[in-house]
Parts: structure tokens; sequence; C-alpha cells
């Protein structure tokens, strides 16, 4: 399993303050070198005949240790012009993500669609003697996620792992703040719980080793839950959370 993007970015912190104390420690035991071991034998030794040597030996090691002191800062200067870049990357990732996540729920049909379509496939289906299958999708976000940014980027990512795992003949709403629902004219209840089993493993994915949020997927089949349009209709109604529309989100991005 490999580290989450935050251990990276958790890694990439300390890495730099362990550098930036090997630099500090590194020209700390240069300069104490410097003057305590070169310093006293180079100007207080009184055979001239190696004066000249020692000193310019002196004068090259202080070179030496401004080079590596240049050196060593301007690795530190790279490493933040990275940091800052990998920074404004990751900004604007995930704007970029949210405004995707953003587009895709706005042009998401909503429950007054919903609710002008499940009669006329009901008559379809009573029609063609076949069943129907409605699929409730409520998504429990985490109490403590107040960033409307995260949530746009929950709900998109749950209602493209959702539409993933429908046919091309279904179709997807969004039937409240948190909650989807799939229409699946002709599938039976058992076929039904077949698609919900595989729209859970694809919840499972996208809401990570985070959990970034939690689920539960209902079945609203006819004529086994309900007899006609209008009980099919209510029995979806029942399972879309009063409190649905209490988020942030709801407001802001699918009305």
């Amino acid at each position: 399993m490999g580290a989450s993007p935050i251990d990276d970015w958790t890694n990439l912190g300390r890495r730099e303050l362990q550098l930036a104390l090997f630099t500090c420690l590194a020209l700390l035991i240069i300069a104490t070198g410097a003057a305590l071991l070169m310093y006293p034998v180079i100007f207080f030794r009184q055979d001239t005949a190696s004066d000249t040597t020692l000193r310019v030996a002196f004068f090259g090691f202080c070179v030496l240790c401004a080079l590596l002191t240049a050196y060593l800062w301007d690795s530190q200067a790279t490493i933040r012009r990275l940091h800052r870049q990998i920074e404004m990357d990751r900004k604007e990732k995930l704007e970029a993500r949210r405004e995707a996540c953003e587009e895709l729920l706005k042009g998401m049909p909503k429950l007054s669609s919903f609710q002008d379509r499940l009669p006329m496939e009901y008559r379809r289906s009573t029609a063609t003697q076949q069943q129907l299958s409605i699929l409730v999708v409520n998504l429990q976000l985490p109490a403590d996620e107040s960033s409307p940014t995260a949530r746009t980027s929950i709900l998109g990512d749950a209602a493209k792992a959702i539409s993933r795992k429908l046919r091309d003949q279904d179709s997807i709403y969004v039937l409240g703040g948190t909650c989807f629902g799939a229409v699946l004219p002709g599938v039976e209840a058992t076929v039904a719980r077949s698609v919900a089993a595989r729209i859970a493993e694809g919840l499972i994915d996208t809401a990570g080793v985070t959990a970034r949020f939690s689920y539960k997927v209902d079945i609203v089949n006819y004529p086994q839950h309900a007899s006609s349009a209008h009980e099919l209709h209510e029995a979806v109604r029942a399972l879309i959370p009063p409190d649905s529309s209490k988020h942030e989100l709801a407001s802001e991005v699918l009305t």
C-alpha cells in the first residue's frame, strides 16, 4: 500500500527541516574547527618558512567553507522553490477537480426530472410486463467536514462512481443534497441487488482508506415493493433523508 499524499507532504517537510538542521550543524562545526585548530597554528607559529603555505591552506579552507555554505544555501532555496511549486500545483489540481465535479453535479438531472420520468417508466414497465428497479444512494459526510470544496469533490466522485456501474439505458439523478437515485428499467430485484453491490464496491474505492464518506444503498422495485407509480414515488421519497438538503453544498451546487 503506497503512502498517501498527506504522508508524502509531511515527509517532505520533515526532510526539509532535517536538511536545515544539518546545514546549521555543519557550518558550526566548520567554523569552530577553523577557529580552534587552524588559526592558532598559522598566526602564532614562529617558523616563517612555512607561514606562506599554511596561510594559503587556511584561506583555501575558508573559501571551501564559503563554497559549501553557498551550496547548502542554494540547495535550501531550491527545496523551498520546489515546495512552493508543489503546493501551487496541488492547489491548482484541487481547484480543477472541484470545478469538474461542480460542473458534473450541475449537469445532472434533479428531483423534478426524476418525478417526471418515474410515471413514464412505470407505464412502460406495465405495458411491457417488465419490472422496474430504483436505487437510492445516500451519502453520509463526516460531521466535521465543512469545506465546500471537499464536499463538492466527494459528491462529484461518488456520482462518477455510481455512473460507471450503470448501463447506458439507466439514469442517475440528484434527489437531495447528498442523495442520488438511479432508475433501472427492466431490472428485477435480484439483478438490482447485484448492481447495488457493484455500486457499493465503487463507492468503497472512491472513499479510499481514509473513509471520506459512508453510504447506504436502498432498492425499490416494481412490483415487489410498489404496485403503482404513486407508491413508487412515495417509497423513494421515504428513503430521501429530510435533512439531506441541510448541507451548504446543496444550495451552492445543486440548485
